[in-house]
């Protein structure tokens, strides 16, 4: 393991660095330095002497020596002082030497921690408030430039925040290339790179990136944790590209026509061209919709998708299906419109509940159910690495999903054959999801979830045809159990009215409804002519 690697905390006063840093420090057994107490040792005054004393000016010279010398040392984690950023030299040094982390804790949160504080000599003031607020507007975005990755530790305990920085590090102690895969589409080939650390790469970035235009699209939730570090690297890399930014609620409920309008509206507002891009920052949700508004403003612009969940890294960000949902059914109105990249930045799943981590695994799962049964015998046999996030498994799962895609994306673009075998589990996830009214985040399923319970469903609706082995549904109830995935249709939901919702689904035809089922593991099959008395049959067992 690298244990070399040095690590440098930034944020504002009370977000927790030097609490936070000492517990990392611990986990990872490298020396903690916190710059304010390493000033106070060796200068003999504390820190708000030598402010009153001395001044700022010289406070901060002192601060940037102390900097200096601790960078010059491996494996150290260093804790700083909120206006660390505030020098460029400091800026530089730390991003050249060491793996910066933005600790961001909201106003409210601050004042809490710092209720009894009497050794922050900048808030020695009764309007605290302001006084942060002044601060946050000018160091903000020089944490966002300054920074690889970004925490925020508000309402969150301390040994939370140093097992998502810890859990950060295990990817960094293992530096093995970036992996890349191309992808064959009507509008090229694109690139696919899976690695840790890619929001903050540049070059990365910077390739996929035509015009002067960049609307950049993400939710409430992924801005406060990726946005910042997303939004300095785009303007370091393209300095004269004009970037706005939209955020919008989070949720499926939230992927609707009102929010693609706003989307629309921002480009306009923008003045994009015919080379602008659109970046999709987030989950399945941001990636269809910020992919649909690419696909119609002027007949078609570059979309690039940086998902940051691992069901949108294995699958809704790759192949260029976009759409939004109708209260009628999900994903009724969209196109098909390619991205010219996808940037997977395997580290931000650091940040993802483990709800979201599981969802994922779902569409991992499908990949091996319909395509490769030695590769469902991988995922059994890494079923404790997969939920605890380890970062080469996580990767090499990403990989092996994306390849699996990629090739029947290539073959089938426009899902006219083989390509249907992708929504294994999807007609009855859809239909589960559609009648408890896209509700995940409130207390029904969330699509993977609801994805898994699918996929069971159409095992045993398989079994029950006569066209595979009850053991193969057995073994998959199974894994996704271990993988603590439901494998039920939730109580209150009604066979017909989940069958009612199906006949509208996108998989049904002229000919009725259309089934992506199986032979047995690793065997996919596209089935058409599945009496509806059987259907009702499997959703009242189920």
């Amino acid at each position: 393991m690298n244990r070399s690697r040095n690590w440098v905390l930034v944020g504002p006063t009370g977000a927790g660095k030097s609490t936070v840093g000492a517990l990392f420090a611990a986990r990872r057994e490298l020396r903690f330095v916190d710059l304010d107490a390493h000033i106070e040792a060796q200068s003999g005054r504390r820190v708000a002497e030598i402010f009153a004393q001395d001044g700022e000016a010289a406070f901060r010279a002192l601060e940037s020596k102390a900097l200096a010398s601790a960078l010059a040392e491996d494996g150290v984690v260093i804790a700083t002082g909120g206006g660390i950023v505030l020098d460029a030299d400091n800026r530089r040094r730390m991003r050249e030497s060491a793996v910066v982390a933005h600790l961001h804790a909201a106003i409210t949160t601050q004042l809490d921690r710092l209720r009894d504080a009497t050794d922050r000599p900048l808030l020695a003031r009764p309007d605290r408030t302001e006084v942060l607020e002044s601060m946050a507007a000018q160091r903000t975005p020089l944490y966002a430039e300054v920074a690889h990755v970004r925490l925020d530790t508000t309402g969150r305990d301390a040994h939370d925040v140093a097992d998502a920085l810890h859990a950060l590090a295990l990817a960094d102690d293992r530096p093995t290339a970036t992996r890349h895969l191309d992808v064959e589409s009507p509008r090229g080939t694109y690139p696919i790179r899976i690695g840790a650390g890619l929001i903050a790469d540049g070059d990365a970035l910077a390739a996929a990136l035509r015009g002067r235009h960049v609307l950049i699209v993400t939710d409430a939730n992924v801005a406060a944790l990726h946005l910042p570090v997303l939004d300095a690297t785009l303007r370091r890399c393209k300095p004269d590209a004009r970037i706005a930014t939209l955020v919008l609620p989070p949720g499926e409920e939230e992927k609707t026509l009102d929010h693609w309008r706003d989307a629309i509206d921002a480009l306009a507002d923008l003045g994009a061209t015919r080379d602008a891009t659109v970046v999709a920052l987030g989950g399945g949700v941001i990636g269809d919709l910020a992919g649909f508004a690419a696909a119609c403003w002027m007949r078609g612009v570059d979309v690039v998708q940086v998902p940051s969940t691992l069901l949108a890294m294995v699958d809704s960000s790759v192949g260029g299906k976009t759409a939004v949902d109708l209260p009628a059914g999900k994903n009724l109105v969209g196109a098909f419109h390619p991205p010219t990249a996808v940037i997977a930045d395997t580290s931000t799943l650091a940040t993802l509940p483990p709800r979201e981590l599981r969802a994922g695994l779902a569409e991992v799962v499908k990949y091996g159910a319909i395509f490769d049964a030695d590769f469902l015998d991988w995922i059994e046999s890494h079923v404790d690495a997969l939920l605890a996030g380890e970062p080469d498994v996580i990767a090499e799962a990403v990989e092996r999903s994306c390849r699996y895609k990629a090739d029947v994306v290539a073959r089938d673009p426009f899902e006219r054959g083989d390509r249907a075998l992708l929504n294994f589990g999807h007609t009855f996830g859809h239909a589960i999801e559609t009648e408890q009214g896209y509700t995940g985040a409130s207390g029904g399923l969330v699509h993977g979830e609801a994805v898994a319970v699918g996929m069971v469903l159409a095992a045993r609706l398989s079994t029950a045809l006569g066209r595979a082995p009850g053991a193969d549904a057995d073994r998959l109830e199974r894994l996704l159990t271990a993988l603590d995935l439901p494998i039920r249709i939730p109580a209150g939901l009604e066979p017909a009215a989940l069958l009612k919702r199906m006949r509208l689904d996108k998989k049904a035809d002229a000919a009725g409804l259309r089934f992506i089922l199986w032979d047995g593991a690793g065997q996919g099959r596209i089935v058409r002519d599945v009496p509806e008395s059987r259907v009702l049959e499997v959703l009242a067992a189920g």
